[in-house]
């Protein structure tokens, strides 16, 4: 009796025991997929000469601090935006723009012709961005843990305020060291969208840890693994060959050029002007129908038929799948023929916007959500190597600090107006395409402006640049 007794418990503790050992086999299995897909990003970081030339290094810093970035979004998300009723939520998110973005259109045009001083550091320029994130994001952190009093407040807008000039700071110094690391069979298309298809794959991986580590141990944990994630960046920043900071070659006769001289220098080259006018209207669209339409999706209460959240999922995963989109065609583009595509991106996105206005719902909001992207994406990496193509060394970062300004304000002021607009879609996407129409007729102006001629001198170790 007592052996048929324990074949119930017998019986069970092999079915658990099986179980154990399926669940064994599939993490097992699970991880080893993992490991083979990490050797193949590894291996195709480090092809066409990247890992030699050290493009594959700054690759690699460049996709753990956008995963930081992601982590300390997450970790913050909610605590200003949507845990309030949404006019409260337009009042805190409008103080924030304006707190945070009027001392930052001050301090931006510095940024620029002080690294151009100080360039032969861009190492530890890089770095230092890295740590001071790591160490503000903390900071917000504690400062948005619970109700926020007026000295919180007073605290917390510094703090990101520094923050947007740390990423802005950093977005610069990467753009200008891209030629001194580009190896000799890439491009700079090619050099600029690899690192942007890093800087949107590594946040979705980030971010979707972030929401685990929050979820479970909360914000603060979250904050700090991001602040880990910005102290690996940094050591991978300080490894980076010598030559990104420009060499022993240009320490002695380079030009030092003046603070004033900066802006001028983008207005005499007209195919920057023009590509950085069209890059901002994209941009522009960006900010506002970020703000717009998440305004719009709660006030609709979704759309067709989906709770908010999910409509607002929706509209990420659009931003998302049109930035890859646009990464990836962005390094099949002609080089010379990327900084021409500005009209056509236009046209296209407005064509979007329109179709937005006349029939408001899901897909035609989902398909301005990614055709924007889509366009905004290809129009950087386009901004980005017209300015290393025909911008000279020693003015490069400047440059690159006055275009990065541009673009941020720009986004600014698309998410300003998105929250001044009363949410009613059919005026929202009526101003935006009205916007765009304007910016495809500026554009148009600007085509037979442009010099076909290379203004860029070559970097003192590399030669000539490829394009």
């Amino acid at each position: 009796m007592a052996g048929e007794d324990d074949r119930p418990r017998r019986s069970t503790a092999a079915a658990i025991g099986h179980g154990f050992a399926i669940t064994g086999r599939g993490l097992g299995a699970t991880g080893r997929g993992i490991g083979r897909g990490w050797r193949r990003v590894m291996v195709w970081n480090r092809s066409a000469g990247a890992g030699e030339s050290g493009l594959a290094r700054l690759v690699e810093a460049h996709a753990l601090q956008a995963a930081g970035d992601a982590v300390i979004t997450v970790a913050l998300a909610g605590s200003l935006f949507f845990s309030v009723p949404t006019g409260q939520a337009r009042t805190r998110v409008a103080l924030y723009l304006l707190v945070t973005m009027a001392p930052f259109a001050v301090l931006a045009p510095v940024l620029g012709p002080l690294l151009d001083r100080f360039r032969h550091g861009r190492r530890f320029a890089i770095a230092a961005t890295m740590l001071a994130r790591a160490t503000l994001g903390v900071i917000i952190g504690h400062a948005v843990s619970g109700q926020l009093t007026l000295t919180q407040q007073l605290a917390l807008y510094p703090a990101a305020l520094g923050v947007l000039v740390c990423i802005k700071t950093y977005s610069v110094a990467r753009s200008a060291a891209v030629p001194r690391v580009l190896p000799s069979g890439m491009t700079l298309v090619q050099a600029n969208s690899r690192l942007t298809l890093a800087g949107v794959i590594a946040p979705g991986i980030g971010g979707t840890i972030a929401i685990g580590i929050t979820k479970a141990f909360g914000h603060l944990t979250a904050l700090r693994f991001g602040g880990a994630i910005y102290v690996i960046a940094a050591v991978l920043a300080l490894r980076l060959p010598r030559r990104v900071d420009g060499g022993r070659e240009t320490t002695e006769a380079e030009e030092r050029p003046a603070l004033g001289g900066v802006w001028r220098l983008g207005q005499v080259d007209p195919e920057v002007a023009a590509v950085l006018r069209s890059t901002a209207a994209l941009r522009w669209l960006s900010g506002f129908l970020l703000f717009f339409g998440a305004f719009v999706v709660r006030a609709e209460h979704g759309l067709g038929g989906l709770a908010p959240n999910v409509s607002l999922a929706a509209l990420a995963v659009g931003l998302g799948v049109g930035n890859v989109f646009g990464t990836m065609f962005g390094a099949r583009v002609p080089p010379r023929a990327a900084p021409r595509l500005d009209v056509v991106l236009l046209v296209i996105t407005l064509v979007t916007t329109v179709l937005a206005t006349i029939d408001f719902g899901l897909i035609t909001v989902f398909a301005v959500a990614v055709v924007s992207s889509t366009t905004v994406a290809i129009a950087k990496i386009a901004l980005d190597a017209t300015i290393q193509r025909r911008i000279r060394d020693e003015v490069r970062t400047s440059t690159f600090a006055r275009s990065e300004t541009t673009l941020q304000l720009a986004w600014v002021l698309g998410g300003g107006v998105g929250i001044l607009l009363p949410t009613r879609p059919a005026l929202g996407f009526a101003v935006a395409s009205a916007f765009l129409a304007v910016s495809v007729v500026v554009a148009l102006g600007y085509v037979g402006r442009r010099h076909p001629t290379n203004v860029t001198s070559p970097l003192p170790e590399q030669g000539d640049v490829k394009v």
